[in-house]
């Protein structure tokens, strides 16, 4: 008894080259954002700002520090931020439970510097989010 040949199904068979390639995925790199550099560019302009003339420069280690220092800082302030607004019970943390946190965890000049950005940011005029439009006849 021979064996009926076989049917097309109209699929294209699976080549063993496909199955290879599944199984050596490329791992992802580990992103900017989870290893907190993502204050890189924000303490590339403040070196900038603080010395125009280029006679220091950063290695990228040293930026590295800075961006850890930043994102750990911001990380602790959003988590006490978060406990402030979840005995408030609110949803949603506002400015207030920002500065509050930053009054908490910071001391010294670094407190009063970090309070005097934030009313800075907050007192600024919002601009419009739409121009208006006026109508002339």
């Amino acid at each position: 008894m021979n064996k009926a040949p076989k049917q097309n199904t109209g699929k294209a068979p699976i080549s063993t080259t496909q199955v290879g390639d599944l199984d050596k995925k490329k791992k992802k790199k580990m992103s900017n954002l989870c290893s907190g550099m993502q204050f890189k560019s924000a303490i590339k302009k403040i070196a900038k700002d603080i010395n125009p003339d280029q006679t220091v420069f950063l290695t990228s280690q040293a930026i590295a520090i800075l961006c850890a220092i930043a994102y750990d800082i911001v990380s602790t302030c959003g988590e006490v931020a978060s406990e402030f607004s979840k005995k408030v019970s609110k949803q949603t943390v506002g400015a207030d439970e920002i500065v509050a946190a930053f009054e908490i965890l910071l001391k010294g000049e670094l407190k009063k510097l970090a309070l005097r950005e934030v009313h800075t940011c907050l007192s600024k005029p919002s601009a419009p989010s739409k121009p208006s439009k006026s109508l002339k006849d």
